[in-house]
């Protein structure tokens, strides 16, 4: 019996359930989505508790990855339960050392049904009534880019590229047999639809520009065709440029360093982001003080502050943010998920500091604070 519940992964991630979104809430908890998304793109195998902790904590420390990886289990279990989805019942099987997304599971995957169409639109042996009916299909599943909004993480990129050219492929294979019946006008649908997605593709671009000489009934249409592709062309080099001013940055790859109003600024939209993300930002204040209570040297002071704040930005990571607060205090703002490895990064900054500012006459003193996103 066909499953009422199907996964999509292109254009974003979400189930629905007879054509209802449900599990809603998983794409507010970013560490249990990443942990879902990647044993569906790898289905056919188990994953192993290593590759699956050094995926979803890398670079950060944690005491028993074996448990941090069953409570995100258990979370996903337990939304599974309390939706009352049985179609997804025993989604995810636990192996030696491993986890596994169900093969067996009779639920619709959107990547797997695009492959599956898109192998018997390729092949020449069907039918041409077969391939154009599987053409129509994996034309239709293709609704974006995989996981755009994971598409930073190193495991989805390589596997977006292949469905992507493999997507090119099918839409390539579907104009020529558009072309061999002169639907032109139906190719010049078939090339508009790519560029909803597929905004450069030298193919298409040049199947697109047979078709309007031949499709497009006149010289009107085929005016405002080549304004919308010169208009098109204008966005790329301006958002190209834009993109290229923006990520000129040589201090990218440390702690970003910003005046206090700034600070203020990040805060407010850190706030709205952990609602999307479910990570939990907290807010250090870090004060460096004098251990020689009668013996104040401003210069020497702000040297030791200057100190500080190398070795804050070089132990923190890119997108946590650090304001001078007052003459001897920071304010610094990063997210991990909990007050523990909160102490273990700040722990880490106190270390280095005294290991390379021979300043040991300072002491460097924090309090942690976990922040409110907008709902709370």
């Amino acid at each position: 019996m066909a499953s009422n519940v199907r996964i999509t992964l292109f254009g974003k991630f979400a189930i629905y359930r007879d054509d209802k979104p449900i599990l809603e809430n998983l794409s507010n908890t970013r560490k249990t989505k990443l942990f879902l998304c990647y044993l569906l793109l790898n289905k056919d195998k188990p994953i192993s508790h290593k590759e699956l902790f050094e995926l979803l904590w890398s670079g950060e420390d944690y005491a028993n990855p074996g448990t941090a990886l069953r409570t995100l289990l258990y979370r996903y279990r337990a939304m599974i339960e309390s939706s009352d989805i049985a179609a997804l019942d025993n989604s995810i099987i636990s192996r030696r050392g491993a986890y596994q997304w169900n093969p067996d599971l009779n639920v619709s995957i959107d990547i797997y049904d695009f492959e599956e169409a898109s192998e018997a639109a390729l092949n020449s042996i069907e039918s041409d009534e077969k391939r154009e009916k599987a053409l129509k299909e994996a034309m239709e599943l293709y609704t974006g880019n995989l996981l755009p909004d994971s598409n930073a993480e190193h495991w989805v990129v390589p596997k977006a590229v292949r469905l992507r050219d493999l997507y090119i492929r099918v839409a390539f294979e579907y104009i020529q047999m558009l072309k061999s019946r002169n639907e032109y006008n139906a190719v010049i649908d078939v090339c508009n639809k790519v560029h909803e997605y597929i905004p450069v593709s030298l193919e298409i671009e040049n199947e697109m520009s047979i078709a309007m000489q031949k499709g497009l009934e006149s010289e009107e249409m085929r005016d405002q065709y080549h304004m919308f592709r010169s208009a098109v062309k204008d966005m790329d080099r301006i958002i190209g440029g834009v993109r290229e001013e923006m990520e000129t940055d040589s201090s990218e790859n440390t702690a970003f360093v910003c005046e206090y109003e700034m600070f203020r600024e990040v805060y407010r939209l850190q706030r709205r982001l952990l609602m999307r993300t479910g990570e939990t930002m907290f807010l250090t204040m870090v004060t460096l003080r004098s251990k020689l209570a009668d013996r104040h040297d401003p210069l020497k002071n702000e040297r030791a502050m200057s100190a500080l704040l190398e070795c804050c930005k070089h132990e923190l990571r890119m997108g946590d943010s650090i304001c001078r607060y007052s003459e001897d205090q920071y304010a610094i703002m990063f997210p991990v998920d909990s007050y523990e490895n909160a102490v273990k990064v700040m722990e880490r900054v106190r270390m280095s500091f005294y290991r390379k500012s021979n300043l040991n006459e300072y002491m460097m003193v924090y309090k942690i604070c976990p922040l409110k996103n907008s709902k709370e």
